[in-house]
């Protein structure tokens, strides 16, 4: 964990047990995957690879596969990646990449066309220094108008049901006797770390049901940005 982020180190899930987040999300929840099958159908390309970002159990970056696509997916929990290699089926697995490594600090030498980030992976990214060197590490992996679609939690609307730290917009809590850390951003910041880093918001949504982003309390943001330098 030495090279890790500060993230990495204490968002809690570099070491959460794969088989506890296989009973929060089995493989079989699939409820969000309309809107990622949405986002790979308008944005990617047939003969392009994805890239999904702290993949856990892969139940996504199986969809992905059994669809015909090439993923490459990025973890740094090895339980979590475990757990994914484990749940593809043998004839898509020539297709899946799974790499162990800290996205703040992604180093894959391969660019994308679009990249995915689901199930509030984002909010583990706790400070501005790391989620600015997450953007900028992220335009590194995307072609030429390339997508990032994600969500996180909207500070003010999205239910808090640990310990909320209002300085760093951090809420703590326990999760099957694991204490995990994740933080709660506005809208603005987004945009603003985007603008700082070469990303514009091309569609918002309040969740991934694709509902109108009000920021009324239960909504979320779901947003798909693209990468223009």
């Amino acid at each position: 964990m030495d090279d890790y982020s500060t993230s990495a180190r204490t968002s809690g899930w570099h070491h959460y047990p794969g088989e506890v987040w296989d009973e929060r999300k089995p493989i079989t929840w699939l409820d969000d995957w309309p809107f990622w099958a949405y986002c790979i159908q308008h944005y990617a390309t047939s003969e392009a690879p994805i890239l999904e970002l702290a993949c856990g159990n892969g139940r996504i970056t199986r969809q992905l596969a059994l669809a015909g696509y090439t993923v490459t997916a990025v973890d740094l929990n090895p339980h979590f990646l475990s757990r994914a290699s484990t749940y593809l089926p043998e004839h898509v697995r020539p297709n899946v990449n799974l790499m162990l490594q800290d996205v703040i600090n992604l180093d894959l030498d391969q660019q994308f066309a679009i990249v995915l980030m689901t199930d509030w992976a984002f909010p583990a990214i706790l400070t501005q220094d790391d989620q600015l060197r997450f953007f900028e590490r992220l335009g590194r992996h995307l072609s030429p108008s390339g997508v990032f679609a994600f969500n996180t939690p909207l500070l003010g609307a999205s239910p808090i049901v640990g310990q909320f730290d209002a300085l760093s917009q951090t809420e703590t809590k326990t999760s099957a006797e694991n204490t995990i850390r994740l933080r709660h951003n506005t809208l603005s910041e987004i945009l603003l770390l985007g603008k700082l880093t070469g990303f514009e918001i091309i569609e918002a949504y309040g969740g991934v049901d694709k509902r109108p982003l009000l920021g009324q309390v239960g909504d979320d943001l779901t947003l798909v940005m693209r990468y223009v330098g």
